[in-house]
């Protein structure tokens, strides 16, 4: 159970519902994993990873892959995998009122060990804020050989640090992204 968590047999209130996170983007040419916590109540309403138009994710990337220049759902997914960058979610379910990740119960991981294998090109995993980390520890710590980067969160409710310091955190991600290691030549460790 990850810090916060109410334990599986408390009560939670009649409006929890059970959300589902979105099926990963990323292509055969992904070189890193970035990995959420799961999709905020309006992402999910409208369907698009990191759609909370407050949220940071986008226009770092934008920043650091478009000059800056905002564009429409479908090319920012292209951007993404223009750049070697594939997102998903640690879980793959929860119940949680609200969009608050503090609020997030009974949580049931995505596949991510099994995706790794599938897609041996990814060779570092990127998550999106501490939670996300934790919750890919307590998962897959130890079964997952490729190195865990966690990041600041992009979450506008990591206000305490300014955009321009996530912006030049993150700009690791763009730098893994463009270097390719063969999966032969991984070396089997525990996520840092």
């Amino acid at each position: 159970m990850f810090a916060g968590a109410m334990p599986r047999d408390t009560a939670l209130p009649a409006s929890a519902p059970l959300l589902r996170s979105f099926a990963p983007i990323l292509d055969a040419r992904s070189r890193v994993l970035v990995l959420g916590t799961m999709p905020g109540t309006k992402a999910l309403r409208i369907q698009q990873y990191y759609g909370y138009e407050r949220n940071h994710f986008w226009p770092i990337m934008f920043d650091l892959l478009a000059g800056g220049r905002a564009l429409g759902y479908p090319e920012k997914l292209a951007l993404v995998r223009r750049h070697r960058i594939a997102l998903w979610d640690v879980l793959a379910s929860c119940e949680r009122v609200g969009a608050a990740d503090a609020a997030i119960r009974n949580g049931a991981p995505n596949a991510i060990p099994e995706l790794l294998e599938r897609h041996p090109g990814i060779h570092t995993v990127f998550c999106n804020g501490g939670l996300s980390a934790t919750l890919f520890l307590q998962h897959f710590g130890g079964r997952v050989s490729v190195p865990m980067i966690q990041l600041p969160s992009t979450s506008p409710a990591h206000a305490a640090m300014p955009y321009a310091t996530k912006r030049a955190r993150w700009a690791v991600v763009i730098e893994r992204a463009r270097s390719a290691r063969p999966a032969a030549d991984r070396k089997a460790r525990a996520p840092r």
